[in-house]
């Protein structure tokens, strides 16, 4: 088995990071092969509306980065996205990699194979309530399930502005590894 964790923090010593590496202990642990990919240091462009997918087979007609991230998600067995909430939603770079995804959006022969594979998502912030942006987090994971992955957990982790905060909260970096177990 193999779980992918994909980190859009463009910040270094990122919480969400930390809470990333708590889950992906955690599937190791039960017997899983995990992987980071840290997407903020990555070239990917944002979707250009071309439709170059939809006549290939779901290739993307973009030359970037992001071709490596397709080849990941397309072997792992489970996938966890991680990011802080900027203003209300996930990150940009978490949302270029959600957009991106469009290219698989209607082929049945990946939703078949997605149909296998489970997403989760952690996200952190800094202190505003769940309520504030927990509508953003339902539609990306709604992304995911239209594409036919099985939707996991979605967890949101407040109280972390400041860098690597997170550490010292033994109670969320729990909440991050059943992340990793249910993944499983």
């Amino acid at each position: 088995m193999k779980v992918l964790g994909i980190n859009t923090s463009p910040r270094e010593n990122s919480n969400v990071r930390f809470a990333l590496e708590a889950a992906l202990e955690a599937s190791a642990e039960k017997g899983a092969e995990t992987e980071i990919i840290d997407v903020n240091p990555l070239t990917i462009s944002p979707c250009q509306a071309d439709n170059y997918c939809k006549a290939n087979n779901s290739e993307c007609g973009l030359n970037d980065d992001m071709a490596d991230i397709y080849k990941k998600i397309e072997e792992a067995d489970g996938i966890i996205l991680a990011s802080p909430i900027y203003f209300f939603d996930v990150t940009a770079q978490a949302k270029a990699v959600i957009d991106r995804l469009y290219c698989y959006f209607g082929n049945e022969e990946f939703a078949k194979l997605f149909s296998t594979k489970k997403v989760s998502i952690i996200t952190t912030n800094g202190g505003a309530p769940l309520e504030a942006f927990e509508s953003s987090l339902n539609t990306q994971m709604q992304a995911f399930g239209a594409l036919g992955f099985q939707t996991g957990d979605i967890i949101a982790l407040g109280g972390n502005m400041l860098p690597g905060e997170i550490q010292e909260k033994e109670d969320q970096l729990e909440k991050a590894k059943e992340v990793g177990k249910n993944i499983i």
